[in-house]
């Protein structure tokens, strides 16, 4: 009997516990300091030195706050796409060429992230815990927290992503919210050009999944969100045509990287064509990878589709091996921060390990999420059915990594949605076991 009375006040406790964190007004603002005070430490005791990307970003935006334009040891450059490097440059123009415009630009991303991992897990209506435990989840994953303190272009590519994702799911059809949608969009591909091909991934599984989305609403939303998108991406792609002499939509480096996931060296993962004997096969002089960047964008472009014309098979089976690279670990982010503490070495080697139980545990319970959301919309159960959206951009950075390649921070997009099907796994699972005790109490 006094073991039946503790496990009985154990259960109360627990769902008093839960509606406390469901319905206290303190519960979302402790959340959003938390997030930010965490990052605010990293960055003041853990400050990191741009290299690599960063440091390029970094260089290009301080030349175009200068008024030097988007170049490149003094060539009109589109190698990267111009969204990241034009935010950063706005960021020093109003706060100085120093890290500060940068970092407060992140920090501002994370707490827009997490205030649309709010909305998102309320509008799909799975429930207040479920949005709140997201929002907890993400605001303590370790390396997104680390990625804060460095000028890479994920952190606000993802806000902005996510954003039009947001206004996309309002619209539900509307013409007005669905060119807005499209402007984001717009933006959004401008840092990521990959974006471009994003909305009808998610209209087609908002066409499967939501009540009232029928075709009609499907066709509008999608015509609306490009024709607007196209208004903020053709200025670009003129400007392009008239001082690279070719119409590139974006950025040239579609040759790289569709290259670096197709080729008789490629693993998969990280490949760098101008270090590998490929890179002579482009007949360009490296110095000269500036001024030819079209050219040289042109070429690698036909050696993969080449390449894969003639290994589609190989082509294929290793389109899994870059799945594989793509979400098997999550040590991007301590990259740099290794290589500006490196006398903590040891330390982040513990830090690291946590951080990928961590991930892990986030895709186990995400993959549990989705698999219901993808059996819901198979049975037509729209009541559940609505969770498969939150797939749409884990399910994106599969498809990009199995066509073109599987680098580990290009599943950092993805991360604030497993967090909702990771949390939407943890409520599923805590009310089986909240039920499992319950019938063991009335027996």
């Amino acid at each position: 009997m006094g073991s039946l009375t503790i496990r009985n006040a154990a259960h109360v406790r627990s769902r008093q516990a839960v509606n406390h964190f469901t319905t206290s007004p303190r519960i979302v603002p402790a959340i959003f300091a938390v997030a930010l005070t965490l990052r605010i430490l990293s960055v003041v005791f853990l400050p990191i030195e741009p290299d690599s990307d960063a440091l390029w970003y970094l260089l290009r935006a301080g030349e175009m706050a200068e008024g030097g334009g988007y170049q490149e040891s003094g060539h009109p450059t589109a190698f990267w796409p111009v969204g990241y490097p034009a935010l950063l440059a706005a960021s020093m123009t109003i706060f100085g060429p120093s890290l500060f415009g940068p970092i407060l630009l992140n920090l501002a991303a994370v707490a827009l992230k997490l205030w649309l991992i709010l909305w998102f897990s309320r509008r799909l209506e799975l429930g207040e815990a479920i949005g709140r435990g997201a929002a907890l989840l993400y605001a303590l994953y370790p390396s997104h927290i680390v990625y804060v303190g460095t000028a890479a272009s994920e952190v606000t590519a993802t806000a902005i992503t996510m954003a039009a994702m947001a206004l996309l799911l309002a619209a539900r059809g509307r013409i007005g919210l669905s060119l807005f949608a499209g402007l984001v969009f717009g933006v959004a591909t401008l840092t990521r050009p990959q974006t471009l091909l994003f909305a009808p991934l998610l209209i087609a599984l908002m066409w499967l999944t939501l009540r009232s989305y029928g075709w009609r609403r499907a066709l509008v939303s999608g015509v609306a969100c490009y024709g607007a998108l196209m208004l903020v991406v053709l200025p670009w792609t003129a400007r392009n045509a008239m001082v690279l002499g070719a119409p590139v939509l974006v950025s040239t480096n579609g040759g790289v990287a569709l290259q670096a996931g197709a080729n008789r060296l490629a693993d998969g993962g990280y490949f760098q064509v101008e270090k590998s004997a490929l890179w002579q096969d482009t007949g360009i002089d490296f110095r000269r990878r500036v001024q030819d960047q079209v050219e040289m964008d042109r070429r690698l472009k036909a050696m993969a589709i080449d390449w894969i014309k003639a290994n589609p098979a190989d082509w294929f089976l290793l389109g899994f091996r870059k799945i594989a690279a793509l979400w098997g670990k999550d040590s991007d982010a301590f990259w740099s921060l290794d290589a500006s503490h490196a006398q903590w070495k040891p330390v982040w080697t513990g830090v690291k390990a946590a951080n990928q139980l961590y991930y892990l545990g986030l895709l186990a319970l995400g993959a549990l999420a989705l698999s219901i959301g993808a059996r819901a919309a198979w049975r037509r159960d729209m009541r559940v059915a609505p969770l498969l959206i939150v797939g749409a951009m884990p399910f994106f950075c599969t498809a990009l990594a199995f066509g073109f390649t599987g680098q580990t921070r290009y599943h950092f997009p993805a991360m604030p949605f497993m967090c909702i099907a990771a949390a939407y796994a943890i409520a599923r699972l805590s009310r089986a076991r909240q039920e499992a005790q319950k019938t063991a109490l009335a027996g």
